[in-house]
């Protein structure tokens, strides 16, 4: 019988998972961290590792790729979110031997298990889809293809979008200007983790930062999508007698998938994925960039 690592943060479901895998005879260890995952990760006598998509920051893929570093010949199972698939290409590029989606049947979990133990491991290190080391310095803007290979780089700030008064800077731009680094390196973490091709910030209906492959021209574009998608909620709202308090959008249309987000009052995080993408892990991990932002600049999201 096998010896398995369970990760997963919801302890009602890991000990459920712990039960029946126990019940026909495997050794189970359970924990709920990405730290004690990779202390436990490193022994010897481990023969596979189950993954849930909601392990906390610095989230799954970077736990994978580090097990994979302690662990080469160590099988994973990726668990998706609820009612979510993952993509061939997630699955491909992090070469993991089985998923066991939410929800399954009890009976099937044996089956899945074993396939998973008897798959075939790849001959040589999978691409890798997340540099989890942050820069020491922010990376000058490189002009490349959308299908590079390279992390996105860190962008200037494209020229205002809606143009706005030359009154003094609002108190959430100037948070933004002294954090400048700092959240730079938290959307770049971002784009990483949900391996998108650009992730922006507007402020005061401007686009003041973004991350990413997009030319200047295409991140102006979305930025102004992202900017009209919030006043049409707030006029939606308006009519509706209700108060915008939270503003969320999803639109998918040719090539991309815009994911947009409140981070606090006018200012919006965003991020541009082309072709498939998991919704769920998506929302997730910009729920977590955005409250990092909000930290950074002294107010809770909404």
């Amino acid at each position: 019988m096998a010896q398995i690592m369970i990760v997963d943060p919801n302890v009602a479901f890991a000990t459920l998972l712990q039960e029946e895998l126990s019940r026909h005879g495997h050794g189970v260890t359970v924990v709920h961290t990405m730290e004690a995952a990779l202390d436990i990760g490193a022994a010897s006598l481990l023969d596979l590792a189950i993954v849930d998509m909601a392990v906390e920051r610095p989230g799954p893929v970077a736990l994978v790729k580090q097990l994979r570093e302690k662990r080469p010949d160590l099988r994973i199972m990726l668990i998706p979110f609820m009612g979510e698939e993952l993509t061939e290409s997630v699955t491909i590029s992090l070469s993991v031997q089985g998923v066991l989606p939410k929800p399954f049947f009890l009976p099937e979990l044996p089956e899945r298990i074993e396939a998973a133990l008897l798959a075939p491991m790849p001959l040589a290190p999978a691409p890798d889809p997340v540099n989890t080391e942050p820069e020491s310095e922010p990376e000058p803007e490189v002009e490349e293809s959308a299908t590079g290979d390279a992390p996105p780089a860190i962008s200037e700030p494209a020229p205002p979008i809606v143009s706005r008064s030359p009154a003094e800077p609002s108190e959430v731009s100037r948070a933004v200007t002294a954090h400048r680094s700092q959240i730079q390196r938290v959307m770049n973490a971002l784009a990483l983790e949900v391996t998108a091709d650009a992730v922006l910030l507007t402020v005061d209906d401007r686009l003041e930062l973004w991350v990413g492959r997009l030319q200047p021209q295409e991140a102006n574009a979305m930025g102004n999508a992202v900017i009209q998608g919030w006043h049409t909620s707030v006029e939606v709202a308006r009519i509706l007698g209700r108060e915008q308090v939270r503003f969320e959008q999803s639109i998918t249309g040719g090539d991309y998938m815009l994911y947009a987000l409140s981070v606090g009052e006018r200012m919006i995080l965003a991020a541009a994925i082309r072709g498939g993408a998991t919704l769920g892990l998506l929302r997730h991990r910009a729920r977590g960039a955005a409250e990092d932002i909000a930290a950074l600049c002294g107010f809770s999201v909404g």
